[in-house]
Formats: structure tokens, C-alpha cells, sequence
């Protein structure tokens, strides 16, 4: 009678437990959204500003009025090779364009962007993050390259921090930049110290992380976070996927990097497959995640992230992009993991709390 007792009680808790999952879960879905137009695609990379939608497919950056009906292009800028990634900054847009190096484009007059300089790179550039005056370059091939931006028109190599692996991703936001690579690295950088380019601190983390963006969150104190999209937490003891075995399942993870001697795993959430693009606007990480479309993670309290909106798509969510109020969607039916493909578009949404 006591073993069934004890039985009995200890399945009332895991009940109400589940019910206050559930209903965290429920209370959590704040943010709606509201189809308003669309952007024909293929698209590789998409980023948006103010009112502006910044789409870059192979080597063309065209640029998109997000105000107009049918959302307009109004101008683009084509490069000598791929873009692989860019990052905007203010009237600027900071373009890794593969072997040809970063390139430093003014896009004060959409209609007309301009290019200031293009630096080549010790090998292929994949992405780029400014720091006031730095810009630090995943390069594929020579780790991290800090560069000096002082002068848009005459940007100049500091030096280059070396990698593991293949860098794939870099960001940065106030005095901390963060950078990913394959297979499983994550390395925090100190953009306090210009006379160094080496990173404060290198961890192995998620498995071959495929993208990290940074989020500021207020309160007591302010909190720097890292937020990596990828495959599976990194596990040194698994082996690689068995030929014809299916996808491992994806995660987003939230480290706390605001010391970043000492960057603290805060969070890991569960996605629906691995090579997750997700953009981030306050507190808000905006997860394109392939065929459960668009997810909304609250991360104020960054320990226990909160699902706070969903929007099914018709084909699974490739890319993602957020302005204020909208948000941008690059839906396509393509096998995972393929770049720009004929077909797919971007759809704009108004984003409604």
C-alpha cells in the first residue's frame, strides 16, 4: 500500500509538471504573423535594415524596398566571386566575397551601392563582423583575419588567429566577438585589446556549428550572448553518421560569453535537423527550421529559453532575416544543406505582438 502510495504521488508531480511545461509553453506564444508579399528567390544569404531587404544570391547583393508595395528592387552590386556572407553597419555593408577578399560597399543610396574597397584575404573569405574600427574575417582557409577598417577606403591586415578547423562564422557586438568552426570549435575574442588578434578562450561545443549571432539582454547587469546554430552538441566519443544514415538532429546554443575569458553554456535547444539559420533582434532568435518553418525563442532569462511564435510554412524555412516589425523568410522544397536553387522565395511577414 506504501510502494503504491508512493507510486501514486510520484505520478502527480510528473503530471503537474508536464501541465507546467505545457502551460509555459502555451503562455509563450506571444508574436504572430501575417503574410504580406514576397520575394522571388533563389537566395544564399539575406540580411535585413530598416527598410531594406539585403538579398545575396551567387555574386549579386541586390537590395529590396520593404515599404513598397511588392517590395521593389531598387539596386544591387555584383563581385567578382560567391558571397558566402555579409554583415551591415549602418550605411555599409561588409561583404566576404570568397577568394576576392572583404569588400566594403556603400549602401547609403540603395539605388546606386558603391563599392569603397575590396581586400583580399591569405585565403577565402566566409563571413565578417565589425567592432567600431575592426572587422574580424572567417576565413576558410587562415582562421580569423583582424582588419583594420579606420580607413573604408584603404582597410588594412592586422593579422589572422588560427583555427582547428574550417572557420565558417563570425560575429560581434561590443567588446566581444565570437567565431565558430568545423568541426566543433567555438573561440571568444577580447575587441577591447586592438593590439591582439588571438582569442581570450577556445572550447569544443555543438558539432560542425554552421552560424553564430550575438544578443545583448538587459536587466541587473547586461548579459553578452552567443547564440550557435548547428548540428548535435559535440560529443568526442560519437562517431560520424554512417553512410545513408539519417540527418542527426539539430540544437541552438546560448552561451553567456559576457566575461569572455570564461563563456558559459547557458542553454541548448533542441531543433527539428542540423544547419539552422536563425537571425536575432533584442532578446528574440528567429530560427528557420527547415520543415517545422519559422520557431521564436524568448532568451530574457537566457538558462530556460521560451518559445514565443511559430509559423508553419509551405516548404521547409531555409533562411531568416528580421527589421523592425517584419520578417523575412526564405522558404524552398530543395534537399537540405544546398546552396541557391532554382525556385524557393522569400516571404515578407508583419510580425504582430
Amino acid at each position: 500500500m506504501r510502494l503504491a502510495r508512493s507510486a501514486r504521488g510520484a505520478f502527480v508531480v510528473l503530471l503537474v509538471s508536464l501541465l507546467l511545461a505545457a502551460s509555459r509553453e502555451v503562455v509563450g506564444q506571444q508574436l504572430s504573423f501575417v503574410p504580406l508579399g514576397s520575394i522571388r528567390g533563389p537566395v544564399d544569404r539575406m540580411r535585413a535594415l530598416g527598410r531594406f531587404a539585403y538579398v545575396a544570391t551567387d555574386r549579386t547583393l541586390a537590395i529590396y524596398d520593404l515599404v513598397k508595395p511588392g517590395a521593389p528592387r531598387v539596386g544591387d552590386y555584383t563581385f567578382p566571386e560567391q558571397i558566402w556572407g555579409f554583415r551591415l553597419d549602418g550605411a555599409r555593408a561588409y561583404v566576404a566575397a570568397g577568394h576576392s577578399g572583404l569588400g566594403i560597399l556603400d549602401v547609403s543610396n540603395p539605388a546606386a551601392p558603391h563599392l569603397m574597397a575590396l581586400v583580399r584575404m591569405p585565403g577565402q573569405a566566409k563571413n565578417v563582423a565589425v567592432s567600431g574600427t575592426r572587422a574580424l574575417v572567417a576565413n576558410h582557409m587562415s582562421g580569423v583575419d583582424s582588419v583594420d577598417i579606420s580607413s573604408a577606403t584603404k582597410p588594412a591586415l592586422l593579422g589572422s588567429a588560427f583555427v582547428d578547423g574550417y572557420a565558417r562564422d563570425v560575429a560581434s557586438l561590443g567588446p566581444v566577438g565570437v567565431a565558430v568552426d568545423n568541426p566543433s570549435g567555438v573561440y571568444v575574442f577580447d575587441l577591447k585589446d586592438a593590439s591582439t588578434v588571438e582569442p581570450v578562450t577556445t572550447l569544443q561545443t555543438a558539432a560542425a556549428p554552421q552560424q553564430v549571432e550575438m544578443a545583448e539582454i538587459g536587466g541587473a547587469r547586461t548579459t553578452l550572448l552567443a547564440v550557435l546554430a548547428g548540428s548535435e552538441p559535440y560529443d568526442p566519443l560519437r562517431g560520424a553518421r554512417p553512410p545513408g544514415g539519417q540527418p542527426r538532429p539539430g540544437s541552438v546554443q546560448v552561451f553567456d560569453v559576457s566575461d569572455p575569458s570564461r563563456p558559459v553554456l547557458a542553454a541548448t535547444v533542441a531543433t527539428s535537423g542540423g544547419g539552422r539559420r536563425l537571425a536575432v533582434r533584442g532578446s528574440l532568435v528567429y530560427i528557420a527550421d527547415g520543415a517545422d518553418g519559422l520557431r521564436v525563442l524568448d532568451l530574457t532569462t537566457s538558462s530556460s529559453p521560451m518559445v514565443v511564435g511559430v509559423y508553419k510554412t509551405p516548404a521547409p524555412a531555409r533562411d531568416v532575416a528580421v527589421a523592425d516589425g517584419v520578417v523575412l523568410l526564405y522558404v524552398n522544397g530543395a534537399r537540405e544543406g544546398a546552396r541557391a536553387q532554382e525556385g524557393g522565395e522569400v516571404l515578407i511577414l508583419s510580425e504582430r505582438r
